[in-house]
């Protein structure tokens, strides 16, 4: 049952991706945050429990995506010092947040649960905000998580990671066109 689950986390995941690619707005939401609350449950019987509450985030960024639709987005600013202040700051709470969970839990893979976590939500504020350094953040956060979820045992949830891996690099490259071409293609339809 939990692999059929996984299966539709992981087709949903796809599908908000594809939405909002060709602006289903704010549709693509929806699925998204399903998708989502599935991982959720997912990531915590599979005791990745920091992911599992990023799921749980993730759901409220759907409702929070919607709300942005209809009332409009922020748009920040961002330097070096920015990015060396999150990273900083982002080690230090991945170090105590995994230190915790080893301690106080049963969660597996305590400290590299805790680094995807803490840095999705750093790099989820930064694509709130409209940030491009985002993309070169989900790169290692989006390797990580392939290896993590594939070690779990969850391997459509590591092969969804793989796929945002390559947007991710997609999204830092500018000459790497591909994806942008797959999208229009699907609005086309």
């Amino acid at each position: 049952m939990d692999k059929v689950l996984e299966g539709v986390a992981v087709g949903l995941s796809l599908l908000y991706t594809f939405m909002y690619l060709i602006g289903v707005l704010p549709w693509a939401f929806y699925p998204a945050a399903l998708g989502a609350a599935i991982f959720t449950y997912l990531c915590f019987k599979k005791e990745i429990l920091a992911e599992a509450f990023l799921q749980f985030f993730y759901v409220g960024m759907a409702g929070l995506g919607i709300y942005f639709f209809y009332y409009g987005s922020p748009i920040g600013s961002w330097n070096s010092w920015d990015n060396l202040s999150l990273v900083l700051t982002s080690t230090f709470v991945t170090w105590l947040l995994g230190s915790s969970l080893k301690k106080n839990t049963t969660s597996k893979m305590p400290f590299v649960d805790s680094y995807t976590t803490v840095f999705s939500l750093g790099a989820t504020w930064l694509m709130i905000i409209n940030i491009p350094d985002s993309w070169y953040y989900w790169v290692s956060i989006n390797a990580v998580s392939t290896i993590l979820y594939y070690k779990r045992g969850l391997k459509y949830g590591a092969l969804l990671y793989f796929i945002y891996l390559i947007m991710s690099i997609d999204g830092c490259v500018d000459s790497i066109t591909w994806f942008q071409d797959l999208a229009n293609f699907f609005s086309s339809l």
